[in-house]
């Protein structure tokens, strides 16, 4: 009874269409003549990972927007991030409004964009999304044909699906759309082809495929909805593998053939309502068997009452009421030493101090270093290390290779980030000749000090009061200086290179 009773609460959280301030009572269809679709173009300047005090060349890029209301407009996140300026113009006009980046979700491969002139709304359509949409079925892409209007090309919505959008870090619904037409996939508007209600926004497409993905309505409404401008979706927290032979389920005490996946990583997880209470948590070799109510296969999926089977996470990233409040607990069964064990776990935003080494998208991130007698120290990331090119994992230290395929994640709750700190260059001066051969040496210690982000480096630094500073690092070279050569090899070094700091954090 009481995993029915939850089921019921959590398919409400599913199916439910709760509207929020901007969005009217229910979807109104969209037709082509319409104003609802704008042309966004912004000026980015992304960073530079290997010389962290310079920025790349600026570029342009063009998206759609998607008027919702209220001098809102939503675009993907990814044609923004790092944006100098925005320019949004309406269908058919020169003219050019100025806008600006209120709310951007980097999983979801969202952004909410502003503008603040007052004659900006006249005569724009408001999209609303609707809580469902049509699986499978026949769709229109709304797209501009030539300035003056927008023309329509046919595509096909598949299929729902979990993955990760633009590289993010948890996996989130995604509809497979087919077209034999050819488009750029950078948020159009699809809608469903005879009631032209908004089925969601392309985020990409291969013509060499046919095939693309696109934003389902749900989670565009669930993103506009949320009052949280960042990390609004909740995290499991952890990771599992399939149990499908009989011999590891008979191992894990599982009975039955078509129930249970193995909990193989666990995220550490943040301390709930800012007590120093930890939340009731998974344990490695956890056997998974429902979550409210839903019962996991072998493979991780469940059945969904609307579109079939789909990945388990599905159930704890996909939470309307979390969203909301931030704030929700659901029941779940597992197996622990094989005994059966009930409880509400608690859900909880992905805690960014617990990813070791950044990776995927950048998530707006700015590349950190510190410069300490002319030798550059950074935080290891994966944006550093593709940074040398299409052939990366070829260039880059070996050691460092290692450490990114399999330490991307702290094994434990961390008040503060707890990072990799790696020398990434020496600058050429006279007083650091013995070092220039140095390269991607990973820091271990200072001082007898161990070292785990940049802020503790530069703190141990500042706070420093012996004659000489060791530099311990993990393949056994040391550098040493004396204290005061510190400051006058870093005004050497700022004034050679022409670098405006020698940190900047």
């Amino acid at each position: 009874m009481f995993f029915k009773y939850h089921k019921t609460i959590f398919l409400t959280y599913l199916l439910s269409n709760v509207v929020s301030f901007q969005i009217s009572a229910g979807p109104i269809s969209i037709q082509k003549d319409d104003n609802a679709i704008l042309q966004v173009k912004s000026t980015v300047q992304y960073p530079n990972f290997l010389q962290p005090w310079r920025f790349k060349n600026p570029e342009t890029r063009r998206s759609y927007g998607i008027y919702v209301g209220d001098g809102l407009i939503l675009t993907p996140s990814q044609t923004v991030n790092y944006t100098t300026g925005i320019e949004v113009t309406k269908t058919g006009s020169l003219k050019t409004f100025t806008a600006k980046v209120i709310k951007s979700d980097p999983d979801l491969s969202l952004a909410l964009l502003k503008v603040e002139d007052k004659s900006f709304p006249n005569g724009l359509t408001s999209v609303q999304f609707p809580t469902d949409i049509f699986l499978p079925s026949q769709g229109l892409l709304l797209e501009y044909k030539e300035f003056r209007n927008l023309g329509e090309k046919k595509v096909r919505t598949i299929k729902l699906e979990m993955d990760t959008y633009a590289n993010g870090y948890i996996e989130l619904p995604i509809v497979e759309i087919q077209s034999d037409e050819k488009f750029e996939g950078i948020g159009e508007l699809i809608v469903e082809e005879t009631s032209r209600i908004p089925q969601g926004i392309v985020i990409s497409f291969k013509d060499s495929q046919n095939v693309g993905r696109m934003i389902p309505s749900f989670m565009i409404k669930s993103f506009l909805e949320s009052k949280c401008r960042e990390n609004c979706i909740p995290f499991k927290g952890f990771r599992f593998r399939t149990l499908t032979d009989r011999a590891t389920r008979d191992y894990y005490g599982v009975k039955k053939d078509d129930q249970g996946v193995v909990i193989a990583e666990v995220y550490p997880t943040k301390p709930n309502n800012g007590t120093n209470k930890l939340i009731a948590q998974l344990q490695l070799e956890d056997v998974l068997l429902e979550v409210a109510g839903f019962k996991i296969d072998p493979k991780g999926y469940f059945e969904h009452p609307k579109y079939g089977k789909i990945g388990l996470s599905f159930l704890f990233h996909t939470n309307e009421e979390f969203t909301k409040n931030q704030s929700l607990t659901i029941p779940i069964k597992i197996l622990r030493n094989k005994k059966l064990i009930e409880f509400d776990y608690s859900l909880s935003v992905l805690d960014e101090n617990s990813i070791k080494i950044p990776f995927g998208n950048t998530r707006g991130r700015k590349p950190t270093y510190l410069i300490l007698g002319g030798i550059v120290f950074q935080e290891l990331s994966e944006h550093y290390l593709m940074e040398y090119g299409p052939k990366w994992r070829a260039r880059v230290s070996k050691y460092l290779l290692y450490l990114n395929d399999f330490f991307h994640i702290t094994s434990h709750y961390s008040h503060s980030p707890n990072r990799f700190v790696v020398l990434t260059q020496v600058l050429p001066l006279t007083g650091n000749q013995a070092y220039h051969s140095m390269h991607q040496n990973v820091l271990e210690k200072v001082n007898g000090n161990s070292i785990l982000n940049l802020s503790q480096l530069n703190e141990v630094i500042k706070s420093n009061k012996e004659e000489f500073l060791v530099f311990d690092f993990q393949d056994g070279s040391q550098v040493i200086f004396k204290s005061e050569e510190i400051t006058k090899l870093n005004q050497e070094a700022l004034k050679t290179f022409k670098i405006p700091a020698e940190q900047n954090f």
